[in-house]
This record gives C-alpha cells, structure tokens and sequence, in this order.
C-alpha cells in the first residue's frame, strides 16, 4: 500500500477547530432549546461535544485494513424466550 493510500481523506483536525465545532454545535442547541436549558447545562454540553469530537478524531485516526473484523460480537437477543 503506498503512503498516499494510508493517508487519511480530510486533515487531522486541531484541538481548536474541535473546540470551535463543539461551540457552533452548542450554539445551536442553544438556538433551539436556550429557553429551556441553564446556562451552565449549556457550558456543560459545550464541554461534552467536545469531548466527544476529541474521542471521534482519535478514532478516525486510528489505522485499520479492510481485513481488518471488529473486536466486539453481535449477538441477537431472544427476549428470554426458550
């Protein structure tokens, strides 16, 4: 594979931008629900987008093939029924 193929499709984002697109995000929410949120239930949101945008990254940057399975199992639940 050459270096250009493992090479993500969009630039790494900085803490920043991550910060700055969790702050759009907020004020969005704020827009549609500020009548009903506290202004530190909006500060902490603010705070959990980005925390979330930061884990995002961090995973899209993480390198996988595509023959490459998941780690985790799907198992369909039959609600009890025997």
């Amino acid at each position: 594979m050459s270096a250009a193929a493992s090479q993500p499709a969009y630039p790494q984002l900085s803490a920043e931008s991550t910060s700055a697109v969790a702050q759009r995000l907020a004020e969005v929410v704020s827009r549609y629900h500020g009548d009903t949120l506290a202004d530190d239930q909006l500060l902490e949101l603010r705070s959990r987008l980005g925390t979330q945008l930061a884990a995002a990254e961090r995973l899209h940057r993480f390198p996988l093939r595509n023959d490459q399975e998941p780690i985790f199992v799907v198992r369909a639940d039959d609600g009890g029924v025997a």
